[in-house]
């Protein structure tokens, strides 16, 4: 078996690594490149490889940077199917249907070439094979299973086996523990390789059980001065959690009235999909929905689908809430708002999730007060807050607490999906402290295994 990594290599985008043996090509998540414009162009390259001859495709969840090429794909030449957890399977659907919502408008504005169309994504669709948690899949000489990696509903890290020869793991996006709707990251059983996220390889959140005082006081010090907290929110898992999470703030009175708008079509879309997988939360969760209680809708919530519902959002009166989307601030309805609020001491803008390099978000989050939306110049007055306890990933040390209570560690860890840095600081952790051999694979960088 050999492995050859085809995205994520010291960067936290574009997921994508091609399994081989004498009787199989696989390839592992297929995901977009997202960040700059240079970033984006990477999409438009060949794959490195013949689509056509790949066997089958794994998908780890349904997030843009594991699953927004496979259309490309589909349109290069792949012909087999695509396996994936039931819910990513739903919510992939939701992703790449705004993906090319997205195309589109920017072809119409700007011209940009599209990188494919609805047709490539009602494509991709009908190949995908659904397969719950713990079940074992033959593929050619390989096996594979899915294990629950609490990072997104549905979400999976992938233990494969060639008969007779080594076992490997990918991590995909391991979760952010504990998470209050999903049940936490499965354990890491015996592996000889493992290839493994690294997004906070060099940093430790903010304690999790302290994230809703600290989105209690932000809501509080923004609506007590009439101002607008603009919150970014990634419209899968992110938005739920925060709309979870307001719940129990609005139902026992913690915080101002106000109204709170989710302006984001997808979110608004991806919570249907949530919603219709209660048999993924963890036990708290699940009694609530099972006592007929909504973890996700409160007094005040309003949701916008529409262009027309979220241009009346500018009319209502102060103080309210802006939940919207894209959570890197690079793209979608959040642009709107930054236009209209940045400019005002009075509101807020609180991050709560990874922003990449070359990222609006990553401009703001780093302290920058000049910045471009939609082509004009904003003098940032707004105060920037970041929550990093709502990050859906695992830090450092939840990341080296995973593999060092394996029975058996890894014989190899190849640290991916993280900047240059935080990948190289979680292989001298894992080295030192677990004394595995681990290290930062490179753009096409072929193993044998």
């Amino acid at each position: 078996m050999k492995v050859t990594f085809y995205g994520a290599t010291r960067e936290v985008t574009g997921s994508c690594y091609l399994v081989e043996t004498s009787a199989s090509r696989i390839l592992v998540d297929c995901g977009m490149f997202q960040g700059s414009a240079f970033t984006d162009a990477k999409n438009f390259r060949d794959f490195g490889f013949n689509p056509s001859s790949i066997d089958s495709v794994i998908v780890t969840h349904a997030h843009l940077d594991h699953v927004g090429r496979l259309p490309k794909l589909v349109r290069n030449g792949f012909k087999g199917k695509i396996y994936a957890t039931p819910p990513t399977v739903k919510l992939a659907k939701v992703v790449l249907d705004d993906a090319v919502a997205i195309m589109d408008d920017e072809f119409r504005r700007e011209y940009r070439p599209k990188l494919y169309d609805q047709n490539d994504v009602n494509t991709v669709i009908k190949r995908f094979v659904p397969i719950e948690y713990s079940r074992r899949v033959r593929l050619g000489g390989l096996t594979f299973r899915f294990r629950d990696a609490g990072h997104i509903i549905g979400s999976a890290f992938v233990e494969i086996e060639e008969a007779g020869g080594p076992c490997i793991a990918f991590s995909g996006d391991l979760g952010n523990v504990p998470n209050p709707i999903l049940r936490p990251t499965a354990q890491l059983v015996e592996r000889d390789v493992l290839v493994m996220e690294s997004t906070y390889g060099n940093r430790l959140h903010e304690r999790v059980n302290t994230r809703e005082q600290r989105l209690k006081d932000s809501i509080v010090s923004t609506l007590t001065q009439k101002g607008v907290l603009i919150i970014p929110a990634f419209a899968i898992e992110r938005a739920q959690e925060l709309l979870y999470e307001l719940n129990h703030l609005v139902e026992n009175h913690l915080v101002p009235s106000a109204n709170v708008y989710l302006d984001s079509p997808m979110a608004i879309e991806a919570l249907g999909v949530v919603e219709s997988f209660p048999q993924y939360y963890n036990d708290h969760t699940r009694e609530m929905v099972e006592r007929g209680e909504d973890p996700f809708s409160f007094p005040g919530l309003r949701l916008t689908r529409t262009r027309e519902q979220s241009k009346t959002i500018n009319e209502s009166p102060n103080p309210k809430v802006i939940i919207a989307g894209s959570g890197m601030m690079n793209g979608g309805r959040i642009l709107h708002h930054l236009l209209r609020y940045l400019g005002n001491k009075k509101n807020t803008i609180l991050i709560i999730g990874y922003q990449a390099h070359g990222t609006l978000g990553r401009h703001l989050y780093l302290g920058d007060r000049r910045v471009d939306v939609l082509h004009k110049h904003i003098t940032v007055k707004a105060r920037i807050e970041s929550i990093d306890a709502y990050s859906a990933h695992a830090d450092q040390q939840q990341l080296i607490n995973w593999v060092g209570a394996a029975k058996r560690l890894p014989g190899h860890i190849y640290c991916t999906h993280g900047e240059e840095e935080s990948s190289i600081a979680l292989v001298s952790r894992l080295t030192k402290e677990l004394g595995v051999t681990a290290d930062v694979p490179h753009f096409e960088q072929t193993v044998e295994l």
